[in-house]
């Protein structure tokens, strides 16, 4: 298993919301959970079927389960089954009334077809930035895997942690983090620019939105484009 999957153990999960979601998003990456990430995941929610990849402990779907009242599915897919498990049980103790899918899957792989045209939504949170390779190689990879999931209105959306370019200024934390965590291969986007992440979404998509908060740039892509 690739290290940015394996990293997440059961016993790292237990210590994830703490150390990423609390203190690294406010701190180190400057975007802060509870005010800037847990709105924006509500704000592109389908309504009929959500798409959530690269699962982590499952807090966003389930600081979500009032806002998925009306949606009939769930799916969650990560390459890491203990981080399916706890996501899955962690949206059903929420109160999420709904159908509950876990799809064990690399995201570089093509879906099962099953998944295609499936979802209103599909959600990418902190994914991209734990990929290996530079955002001019994976980003195309896995938005064109993603992008078939999507009905003809859908949205693709998320987040990820960029590594250099204009606007990108880490400060004394993120960069001790940064060069840490590529080190190990827990992350891989020391190369990564919002320039980049941009194009590779403007290649697989007609609408696109970008913007940076702290060295975090929060996406949105509609109207996956053929061929």
């Amino acid at each position: 298993m690739d290290p940015s999957a394996r990293v997440y153990s059961r016993f790292n999960l237990r210590l994830y919301d703490l150390v990423v979601l609390v203190i690294s998003n406010k701190w180190a990456w400057r975007c802060p959970t509870s005010s800037t990430l847990v709105p924006f995941f509500h704000k592109d929610l389908g309504e009929r079927a959500h798409l959530d990849v690269g699962v982590g402990t499952g807090y966003y779907t389930a600081k979500s389960a009032h806002n998925l009242a009306k949606t009939e599915n769930v799916t969650l897919l990560d390459l890491n089954e203990a981080t399916l498990s706890t996501a899955s049980s962690r949206l059903r103790q929420a109160g999420y009334r709904g159908t509950i899918d876990e799809i064990h899957h690399n995201v570089f792989h093509p879906l099962p077809d099953h998944l295609h045209g499936k979802f209103d939504s599909v959600s990418l949170f902190y994914l991209l930035h734990c990929l290996p390779g530079s955002m001019v190689d994976k980003g195309p990879k896995v938005f064109a895997t993603l992008g078939v999931a999507l009905r003809p209105d859908g949205v693709l959306y998320g987040a990820t942690i960029l590594g250099r370019g204009p606007g990108v200024a880490h400060n004394w934390l993120g960069r001790r983090l940064m060069g840490l965590y590529n080190k190990k291969g827990i992350f891989g986007n020391a190369d990564d620019a919002l320039d980049d992440l941009k194009n590779a979404l403007e290649g697989r998509f007609e609408d696109v939105e970008v913007k940076l908060v702290g060295v975090v740039a929060l996406f949105e892509a509609r109207r996956p484009k053929t061929g």
